[in-house]
């Protein structure tokens, strides 16, 4: 049974309504309902907005616990905070981006429920261009793996014209590829240096043909022109190699001046 199928069954029950009785307000057959609590078939957006008009706020209250330690998720609970988080997308909530930077993949299990809901993804762009900086850097982190270069272009705006959304952006790719501690990724996102550790060049060098990120392939630009000066023929093999691939306008406009030696932050 996932978290979320678990409390959607506690609120359900503690609301006096049996499996029957739900499934009779909410038009969903009974044992749908039945399979979705005990995790046999998958919580969608829906459902959750189908039990929240017959719950309101038990379950609202509920998902906001479950979604509140999003930094300390398992692997086998993202998917439902992605669920939680996305359902507030879907209302044009934005309450549970505000506080906390979500993971990489939680952002990438949202964006796989949100890719095809056009208010989704309209709320996240508008919320990417303004609001608290872990607001934009979540919006942003969402729109980054939607998988549509246009909506690439906007994730990647929001920090190209932003530096402290740029650098808490940064400082989460830094961390997950490098596998640095958070502040010490911090420290080099904040300090303009450029990539010391050969292994480092390498990861970054990869991670610009990262398929699931496009706001990551960007950063990585960012850092690999950084370290053009330290170690220039594999910043040049590794930005060239990444121009066959790169669908994003902006990202292909940022590979492009830092191979003719501009810093991207400034085209």
């Amino acid at each position: 049974m996932t978290d979320l199928g678990l409390t959607m069954r506690e609120v359900r029950e503690e609301a006096g309504y049996s499996l029957s009785g739900m499934a009779k307000r909410t038009g969903y057959s009974r044992g749908y309902l039945g399979n979705v609590e005990t995790g046999e078939r998958q919580v969608t957006p829906d459902v959750i907005r189908a039990y929240e008009r017959v719950l309101g706020d038990r379950l609202k209250r509920r998902q906001l616990l479950i979604a509140g330690g999003l930094a300390a998720f398992s692997a086998g609970s993202t998917r439902d905070a992605a669920v939680s988080i996305a359902s507030e997308i879907g209302k044009t909530r934005n309450g549970l981006l505000l506080e906390t930077q979500t993971s990489h993949a939680t952002d990438r299990a949202i964006a796989s429920i949100v890719a095809r809901d056009t208010p989704s993804l309209a709320a996240l762009v508008k919320w990417s261009r303004a609001g608290t900086a872990v607001l934009r850097v979540n919006a942003a982190g969402i729109l980054a793996k939607v998988g549509s270069p246009l909506v690439d272009s906007e994730a990647i705006a929001a920090l190209r014209t932003n530096a402290t959304v740029r650098e808490l952006y940064l400082t989460a790719v830094l961390s997950r590829v490098l596998a640095l501690p958070w502040g010490e990724a911090n420290n080099l996102a904040s300090s303009q240096s450029g990539l010391a550790n050969p292994e480092h060049v390498v990861a970054m060098s990869t991670e610009l043909n990262n398929p699931y990120d496009s706001v990551a392939r960007w950063c990585s630009t960012v850092m690999l022109y950084r370290t053009r000066t330290d170690d220039p023929v594999t910043v040049s093999a590794a930005l060239i190699e990444s121009l066959k691939t790169e669908p994003a306008r902006e990202n292909l406009r940022a590979i492009g001046s830092a191979l003719a030696g501009v810093d991207p932050l400034t085209i």
